[in-house]
C-alpha cells in the first residue's frame, strides 16, 4: 500500500469507550448516548478504521473478491492495534456459518488474525463457539430486524477464560458481536472486549 493511499485512511480519535462509535470531540463524553441507555455485553471495543472511503472500499475487494493480498495487509494493521491492548486468555474470531464459508472460499476473520497468530501467543479459539443458524445478510436489515435475526445464531461449550477478545472485520450496530458475547458470557467467560478492523458511524 503506498503512502499516499494510507493517508486516506481515517480513524476517528474520539470514541465512545463501550462500543467505539464516534463521539463528539466537544461533548467530553466517554460514553456514547446508545451505550448509556442500553450497555452492549461486551466491556470494551477497539477498532483500527473508520469504515469508509477506500478503506470500505479495500475491505469488499478483499471479502467479495478474494483479494487477499489486502487482508495480509490488514492482518498486519490489526496486528499492531492488537499490541496496544491488554492481555487476554484466548481470542475469539467471529463464527461463519458453513454455508457462508462456503460461499465465500474463506472465513475472512481468520485470514485478519494470521499475523497475531504467527508473533502472538495467545489462543486463537474457533472451537468453543459454532454459528448454528445462517443469518440473511444484516447489512439488508435495520436495527430491530438484526436483533431478531442473530437471536440464537451461536452455541458455546462451557469456557474457562477470563477474559476474552472477540474479533470480526467490520462493527455496523454491533448486534452481532453483542450476541457473540452474550454467548460466550453465558458459556463461563468473565469478560470480553471487542476489536474490529473498522468501525461505521451511522
Amino acid at each position: 500500500m503506498c503512502q499516499e493511499c494510507e493517508a486516506e485512511f481515517s480513524n476517528q480519535a474520539n470514541r465512545c469507550q463501550s462500543c467505539a462509535h464516534p463521539v463528539n470531540s466537544n461533548s467530553n463524553l466517554d460514553f456514547c448516548g446508545q451505550c448509556l441507555s442500553h450497555s452492549p455485553a461486551f466491556n470494551r471495543a477497539y477498532t483500527v478504521y473508520d469504515y469508509q472511503d477506500l478503506v470500505a472500499q479495500l475491505i469488499k475487494l478483499f471479502k467479495y473478491n478474494k483479494q487477499l493480498c489486502i487482508g495480509n495487509y490488514f492482518a498486519h494493521k490489526l496486528a499492531d492495534k492488537y499490541q496496544s491492548l491488554p492481555d487476554y486468555d484466548a481470542i475469539i474470531p467471529m463464527p461463519l456459518s458453513p454455508q457462508r464459508i462456503r460461499e465465500r472460499g474463506f472465513n475472512q476473520v481468520l485470514e485478519l488474525l494470521s499475523v497475531i497468530k504467527r508473533k502472538q501467543q495467545v489462543m486463537i479459539d474457533v472451537h468453543s463457539v459454532q454459528r448454528i443458524k445462517a443469518t440473511k445478510p444484516l447489512s439488508k436489515l435495520d436495527p430491530q430486524q438484526r436483533k431478531l435475526e442473530i437471536k440464537g445464531a451461536f452455541q458455546a461449550i462451557p469456557i474457562n477464560y477470563q477474559r476474552i477478545l472477540l474479533v470480526d472485520d467490520i462493527m455496523t450496530t454491533g448486534t452481532s458481536l453483542n450476541e457473540l458475547a452474550r454467548t460466550v458470557i453465558k458459556a463461563g467467560a468473565n469478560s470480553c472486549d471487542v476489536l474490529t478492523l473498522a468501525r461505521t458511524s451511522n
